[in-house]
């Protein structure tokens, strides 16, 4: 509305039509402003699903979305070729409520929704979702329940999620599950402790290499609960700062009332500790890239 109100300023027939829509919402007449959000996100929807029919053929992708409400929702997108643009658009067209998340329910929400906003459901060529068993069952999921509606629509495992899902499995190795534990409830430590924070800065202001190797950071960082690849980060810079979190550590230690930094200090000291951070750190850091592939449109 603000990008509208400047381009009004020289534009008579615009800023017309935005007076009119001050009338109307003033008067409660019903004139037609095209300004609700409802109409501008069908016009949106409109324009994306006839560039979607006019290809030949087009993917459906579909998500698990729980907004703020805690109400569960699929988050629906298509993958199709733009021939006027040259090039491959994935679009998200909408959410659509669950009234049930088993394969027959979410089957015919898909389908319902595509069809409500004129989506030519037989061009459909290409499925992506998770490997959950509604999702990807062989037989009552979804893949194989729009499979009977449209043979010709194959499914693919994200292959993003796949990974995501081998690396959960891999961390899941005692060494590492430790070093991962462990490196969150020492970043927690010092994040939600202005005293303890103060500390560590203090220790890293006066540790040159530490102030270098972190390359800006002020703090250790927490791990992502849901994107394992993105762990990289945390665990690069615990290495980068590990010097410096040891210090930290061991004046903490020394303070009367603090009863887990001691502990913490011993288990980052131990042997198995380090190798085991450095090792997943190094495998981490060249899954990113190759996470970050794997969702690329092309």
């Amino acid at each position: 509305m603000a990008l509208l109100q400047y381009r009004s300023k020289d534009n008579d027939l615009l800023r017309e039509h935005l007076v009119s829509h001050k009338l109307q919402n003033s008067q409660s007449t019903n004139k037609t402003t095209y300004l609700s959000q409802e109409i501008q996100n069908e016009i949106i929807s409109d324009d994306i699903v006839k560039t979607c029919n006019a290809a030949p053929c087009f993917g459906f992708m579909s998500d698990e979305a729980t907004d703020v409400a805690t109400i569960e929702q699929m988050a629906l997108c298509l993958r199709f070729y733009d021939p006027t643009e040259l090039r491959i658009r994935e679009e998200f067209i909408g959410f659509a409520e669950c009234k049930a998340t088993t394969g027959e329910s979410l089957t015919e929400s898909f389908l319902e929704n595509l069809r409500a906003k004129g989506v030519i459901v037989n061009k459909m060529r290409g499925r992506g979702y998770d490997g959950a068993v509604n999702m990807a069952g062989k037989y009552r999921g979804v893949q194989a329940r729009i499979k009977e509606v449209v043979p010709g629509a194959v499914y693919t495992h994200c292959k993003a999620h796949n990974l995501n899902l081998s690396i959960i499995c891999a961390c899941k190795e005692t060494l590492i599950r430790n070093v991962m534990n462990t490196l969150q409830e020492i970043a927690f430590m010092f994040d939600y402790s202005a005293k303890k924070l103060g500390i560590f800065k203090e220790h890293l202001a006066n540790n040159d290499t530490t102030k270098d190797n972190m390359e800006g950071r002020q703090k250790l960082k927490t791990l992502c609960e849901t994107r394992w690849a993105a762990r990289s980060e945390p665990l690069f810079t615990f290495k980068s700062a590990f010097s410096t979190a040891d210090a930290a550590l061991g004046e903490l230690s020394l303070q009367p009332g603090d009863s887990k930094a001691g502990p913490y200090q011993a288990a980052i000291e131990k042997f198995d500790f380090i190798i085991t951070l450095v090792a997943s750190e190094h495998v981490l850091s060249a899954l990113v890239a190759l996470s970050c592939l794997l969702q690329k449109k092309d």
